[in-house]
């Protein structure tokens, strides 16, 4: 024969045992004013709880005490157990006595305050209860001033649970939950629990937003440039003597630039000046020879050739010095770094010195690195963030991008995005923008899958470990 599951509602009842069975009575009623009198002086809510689990022993004789927390759904929490510093929520007695709590409380009749029997009765496998050594338990609730159970104590020994242990057990919890609602805003005295329809709503609800097409973007650096400028390259291979536009100078169409050393170069003209004049009279001896001299007249187109090469050196030697001034083919602005990075050092012909740029017209240069490379088209949207004026956002359209990365400082590999200012045609006359101004600039791309923007950095990263 099972055990009986005793259910009672709140309020005293006499146990029909008569004076005998009330022996203890007035210990037990001391210990509980001292437990109600010592829970009015704690400072917590954590202290209630294990003030709770551990000094109520003598007053109730349990083996072991769980304190938990109802949600809104029933399902119980456990937040101290007797005897432990720290509860590990995910050990199984522990998450066994949470659904044992849960059943109790659905078990128990409305407006009840207290339920005990064998554990057994509770549990979906009886026997795991017949074979723990505290196979009685007691359920006392907790309740909020409205009335609605926000909590309950579980209790658990190996003789059976009487009736006058549950009233007392009764008086216990009310003064615990008046205790808790002092020390607590109603509000967190019962943790919310969404509905099922939320819980299945949600990710569905955000498996469809995965879904929704968004434009693919990028971020990447950008410097402000010339927009067509004129390349001033070296003319010749030599040493740079000096530099007399300095960076940002404006500068007019024939102004000198930049000079090289002319020394060896006057040295080469001289010295093809007298080849020259060795030539022309080495060819006038033979020609006047050549009337009676055999020998004079095989040897005369010989000096004729010599003559015209050192002519041909002569000549170079000239063109070669009247490149030493290099003059500025437009008007604008120079734009280079710095002068001490030319002045006396030598160069090789076709090395970019300088270029000549309008400041009026500007472009956007952005280099796009590989690994945050999107598909970018000509007249794609580029909203631009300069380190200068971070507070006004600059729009552009894509012109060019390149089909091949190349290395940009730093040693990354970048695709080079050319855009057009986009908006205010005087834009370039602002004082906040002007060549060389740098900041990060945004590239607008087709629009994808919310899920695809989110997610291929992850996957292209795992495909690159994992090589699949």
């Amino acid at each position: 024969m099972t055990a009986p599951v005793t259910v009672h509602r709140g309020g005293p009842q006499d146990d029909g045992q008569g004076a005998g069975a009330r022996r203890g009575a007035p210990k037990r009623l001391e210990l509980l004013l001292g437990i109600e009198g010592r829970l009015r002086q704690l400072p917590s809510v954590r202290a209630v709880e294990i003030f709770t689990v551990n000094e109520t022993r003598a007053l109730l004789g349990y083996s072991q005490a769980f304190f938990m927390r109802l949600d809104s759904r029933g399902r119980a929490k456990t937040h101290a157990v007797s005897g432990l510093a720290v509860v590990e929520r995910n050990a199984p007695h522990v998450r066994a006595m949470e659904r044992l709590a849960g059943r109790m409380n659905a078990a128990m009749e409305a407006g009840a305050d207290f339920i005990h029997g064998p554990m057994g009765r509770f549990m979906e496998n009886a026997e795991e209860g017949a074979q723990t050594p505290f196979g009685q338990v007691l359920w006392l609730v907790l309740r909020d001033r409205k009335g609605v159970a926000f909590g309950g104590l579980l209790l658990t020994r190996a003789e059976p649970w009487e009736d006058k242990d549950a009233l007392i057990g009764q008086r216990l919890a009310g003064a615990v939950s008046h205790a808790l609602m002092a020390l607590s805003p109603p509000s967190l005295l019962r943790r919310f629990a969404p509905p099922r329809w939320l819980l299945i709503g949600l990710p569905v609800l955000a498996l469809l937003m995965l879904f929704i097409p968004v434009p693919m973007t990028a971020i990447a650096p950008v410097e402000v440039v010339a927009a067509d400028p004129v390349i001033v390259a070296a003319p010749m291979e030599g040493v740079i003597a000096d530099v007399l536009k300095r960076p940002n100078e404006k500068v007019r169409a024939g102004e000198i630039l930049f000079v090289y050393d002319d020394t060896e170069l006057k040295a080469q003209r001289d010295v093809a000046a007298r080849r020259e004049a060795v030539a022309r009279a080495r060819l006038e001896t033979l020609r006047k020879a050549a009337f009676h001299d055999p020998k004079a007249r095989r040897q005369l187109a010989e000096a004729e050739a010599e003559l015209a090469l050192a002519q041909t050196e002569r000549a170079h030697a000239d063109r070669l010095l009247k490149l030493v001034r290099v003059r500025s083919p437009a008007d604008g602005i120079a734009v280079y770094p710095d002068r001490s990075e030319w002045i006396r050092k030598p160069v090789k012909t076709g090395v970019q010195v300088m270029q000549i740029a309008d400041p009026q017209r500007m472009a956007l240069r952005i280099d796009l690195p590989v690994r945050d490379a999107i598909a970018i088209r000509p007249g794609g949207r580029v909203r631009v963030f300069l380190d200068a004026d971070p507070l006004h956002v600059i729009g552009g359209r894509v012109r060019t991008a390149s089909f091949h990365a190349g290395e940009i400082p730093g040693g990354l590999l970048a695709y080079r995005v050319m855009a057009d200012f986009a908006g205010d045609p005087q834009l370039g006359k602002a004082a906040r923008v002007r060549i060389g101004f740098r900041g990060s600039a945004q590239l607008i791309g087709e629009k994808v899958p919310l899920a695809f923007y989110l997610f291929r950095r992850p996957v292209s990263a795992v495909r690159q470990y994992l090589g699949i």
